[in-house]
């Protein structure tokens, strides 16, 4: 069965990965993508002058080596720890994810490297942000359901009646892979203003890039209402204080995140605001998740 020790190392283990996201949004707000030129070393070392873009790509580099490190330990501490076959399988899924992400993260530097450009290729880039994402979200389900009182809680018990908190799951995901797309896209401020679109509700669709950040300003809008929506619900609910935990943060974390996005324009994509806005996404996504497991107990 899970211990306490192995619930709190895969809870650190998460937190790892969310300064990982940060750090991977630096990078991409400051333009550091191809500050380093190599891969896997940097400047054929593996110890570069700390300065400038390499501060931010090389650093991001060690901090997702060490959550990497740290991940293949969980793995590891499941499979010889005796937990259930769910949570082995998903430290393995986990280990999937980190080996995944490096490899994605040297292709894009490479490719970059291959073709003379001072920029990542926004394809692979897109899908190395939204695979942090998920990978964060398999090391929260693992944190959540490792924890040793789970397997006490009453099967179902908790359900929401009216509600599907795994759908709020789908769409923040969906979500940040439409911001991810906007954002290596460059389209982030293609429309100047907030919250009209050029002065305008719809904005005129001469540009592709317009549509994906239309898109993601609607999604803002159809998350906002469903969290709060579902959050309400649970709180006005007779679920347990065990429920209502994650829905109170998911409440409190879209009405931030949208705020967010606003200052992210207002300030003309200040790095560490438009970073921000990034990792406000992922604690929507994980206070979801958290609801959602929770809500919907089966394991």
């Amino acid at each position: 069965m899970p211990s306490l020790r192995l619930h709190r190392y895969a809870q650190a283990c998460a937190v790892a990965a969310f300064f990982v996201i940060f750090a991977g949004a630096m990078v991409t707000s400051t333009g550091s993508g191809m500050a380093v030129p190599d891969w896997p070393q940097s400047f054929g070392g593996w110890l570069p002058k700390m300065e400038g873009g390499v501060l931010f790509e090389d650093g991001r580099r060690k901090v997702a080596g060490f959550t990497g490190m740290l991940v293949i330990g969980l793995a590891l501490w499941l499979q010889f720890s005796g937990a259930r076959p769910l949570l082995r399988r998903l430290g393995w899924y986990a280990v999937i994810a980190v080996l995944s992400q490096a490899l994605l993260g040297g292709l894009t530097v490479l490719i970059g490297t291959d073709r003379g450009w001072n920029h990542t290729h926004p394809l692979v880039s897109t899908a190395h942000a939204c695979l942090a994402q998920a990978l964060f979200s398999l090391l929260v389900s693992i944190a959540v359901i490792s924890a040793p009182g789970w397997a006490e809680r009453p099967e179902r018990a908790q359900r929401v009646e009216g509600f599907w908190p795994a759908g709020m799951v789908a769409l923040a995901y969906l979500q940040i892979i439409l911001g991810a797309v906007m954002r290596h896209q460059g389209a982030g401020l293609i429309i100047p203003d907030f919250p009209l679109n050029y002065g305008r509700l719809v904005p005129e669709f001469n540009d592709w890039r317009i549509g994906v950040n239309y898109a993601h300003r609607v999604g803002a809008l159809a998350v906002l209402v469903s969290a709060l929506a579902l959050s309400t619900k649970v709180l006005r609910s007779g679920a347990s204080a065990w429920v209502k935990q994650p829905a109170k943060v998911l409440f409190a974390a879209v009405l931030v995140q949208v705020c967010l996005g606003a200052l992210t324009v207002w300030s003309r994509l200040q790095p560490v605001i438009a970073s921000a806005h990034v990792i406000g996404g992922a604690l929507v996504l994980a206070s979801s998740l958290v609801l959602a497991l929770r809500a919907g107990k089966r394991v």
